[in-house]
């Protein structure tokens, strides 16, 4: 789960660069720094890959603005779920904090 947090927290510094992208960003990347903080609970080093885009590249702002994003939000569903209190298999569609 930390590595994929890595993942995202990389792939958000990426876009945050983007016009496009940096109102949504904005909003995410605190969110992000802060669970990354737990990373000295792990005693592993980890590693923020700074990418860029070419210069015949940027057709592609908006596609990864969005796929970037729409995955966060995926694995935050994914991740909100495994760590919910109770079975899933009984949580309601609502929410995770209600149990039937």
């Amino acid at each position: 789960i930390f590595g994929a947090l890595t993942s995202y927290t990389s792939a958000v510094k990426m876009i945050s660069a983007f016009e496009s992208c940096s109102e949504l960003t904005s909003a995410v990347q605190p969110a992000l720094n802060d669970l990354s903080d737990p990373a000295v609970c792990f005693q592993q080093e980890h590693h923020v890959r700074e990418e860029k885009l070419k210069d015949d590249e940027h057709w592609k702002e908006s596609y990864l603005c969005s796929y970037a994003l729409d995955r966060l939000f995926s694995f935050s569903v994914l991740t909100a779920r495994v760590f919910a209190v109770g079975d899933p298999a009984r949580h309601s569609g609502g929410s995770a904090q209600q149990c039937v």
